[in-house]
């Protein structure tokens, strides 16, 4: 028999996590190749990024080699860009030159910023939706505090777009830091503000009211005037306006209000939704084709019991991967796949230095010990992808 080959495409923790499983599900197997196509020779971990675009971590500390995930592994790395799906061909492009056949394919590209059509919002804003753009806001941040310890008679407006996780992680690190900058930069309590903007009713949409208030009230002692029901409607160089009416003059505008899938999509024309995300069944299969699946950002999942789209965060990302690997192995083997059903174990986030908030469907937490265990997440994943030896060379940072 060919070897047919099963191809990942990203190795985000939707990716990651369905190659580890097919690895160990196909350990016997020598007739199927595991493929994992990846932009760069590192996983990021998303979830930390608004540390290092702060300044509270070296932008080093969010990212692991892929060899170190991958070793000892039977899932062939290749680097390069996705240029095409060949749907007919049924084969993927890579950095428009090479061509790779798939038997099976699982689409893991992560997103893009989703601007909305807002005037100037692009060409105006930073996103924080990539380890190199955590780095360009670190720098940038860095610029504009040194500028002003130069220079300070102009007050700082740093103004975030979105109150979602990233948003409101990003804003409560931001005004943590700066806090305990403000000597280091000359800084005093009226000469800067931090504003972070949110148009659904609530700060974290998705997540209970009572999460919500505590996030917006936590943010509101850190000093951040945190703006609701409200949304960006223009932008220009250093300012914006509101729907409402307000202006708002910014030194730096951070966008995290939106995401969409990946442009590598409906150029190779498949099926959408209006945010660019591959259309998928209760099985996380594209409608149009059962061995074709997608994970994470890339797809519009919903939960079977509620119809509602599922919230993009990393633990969905990988229960979808681990369903996945499951599936395509069932499929292989003659077995039923099976609905994926997501589980909310506990989604814990970061509002500012020691302070935090977590949530699952029976119980809640916050203050310090979701802080602490926000903290201690990364080192279950460092054992998850890794075992003891990853663990141990990460470690606690």
């Amino acid at each position: 028999m060919t070897k047919g080959n099963i191809i990942i495409l990203g190795a985000g923790y939707g990716g990651i996590r369905v190659a580890q499983q097919l690895s160990k599900l196909l350990k016997n197997r020598q007739d199927f190749k595991i493929i994992l196509v990846n932009k760069d020779y590192y996983h990021t971990l998303m979830t930390q990024l608004y540390e290092p675009a702060v300044g509270t971590k070296a932008c080093s500390d969010v990212v692991i080699p892929l060899s170190e995930i991958l070793e000892g592994s039977n899932i062939s790395l290749v680097k390069g860009t996705v240029s095409l799906i060949n749907l007919k061909a049924r084969s993927i492009v890579i950095n428009d030159t090479s061509e790779i056949p798939f038997q099976y394919l699982v689409i893991a590209l992560g997103s893009m910023p989703e601007y909305f059509g807002i005037e100037g919002l692009k060409e105006n804003s930073m996103s924080l939706s990539s380890f190199d753009h955590a780095c360009d806001i670190n720098n940038r941040i860095n610029e504009i505090l040194l500028k002003h310890k130069g220079n300070g008679e102009k007050p700082l407006n740093f103004v975030v777009g979105g109150g979602g996780l990233t948003g409101v992680e990003f804003t409560g690190e931001l005004a943590s830091y700066l806090e305990e900058k403000r000597q280091e930069y000359n800084l005093s309590k009226d000469q800067y503000k931090i504003i972070i903007i949110e148009a659904a009713n609530q700060l974290l949409p998705g997540m209970s009211e009572e999460t919500a208030n505590y996030a917006k009230e936590t943010l509101e002692k850190l000093g951040v005037e945190v703006i609701i029901s409200d949304l960006i409607s223009r932008v220009v160089p250093g300012s914006l306006h509101l729907k409402s009416g307000r202006d708002i003059e910014f030194s730096l505008l951070i966008w995290a209000g939106g995401i969409r899938g990946s442009s590598v999509l409906a150029q190779s024309g498949i099926k959408t939704d209006n945010r660019g995300r591959l259309l998928v069944n209760d099985y996380l299969q594209y409608v149009d084709d059962p061995t074709i699946y997608a994970v994470g950002d890339s797809a519009l999942v919903k939960d079977p019991e509620t119809g509602n789209p599922v919230l993009p965060t990393a633990q969905a990302a990988m229960q979808a991967g681990k369903k996945v690997a499951q599936n395509i192995y069932a499929d292989i083997t003659g077995e039923d796949v099976k609905v994926y059903k997501p589980s909310l174990i506990l989604l814990c986030i970061s509002v500012g230095r020691g302070r935090g908030l977590g949530e699952s469907k029976k119980f809640r937490i916050k203050g310090m010990t979701a802080a602490l265990l926000k903290k201690m997440i990364p080192l279950k994943y460092y054992f998850a992808l890794g075992g003891l030896k990853l663990l141990g060379r990460r470690g606690i940072k």
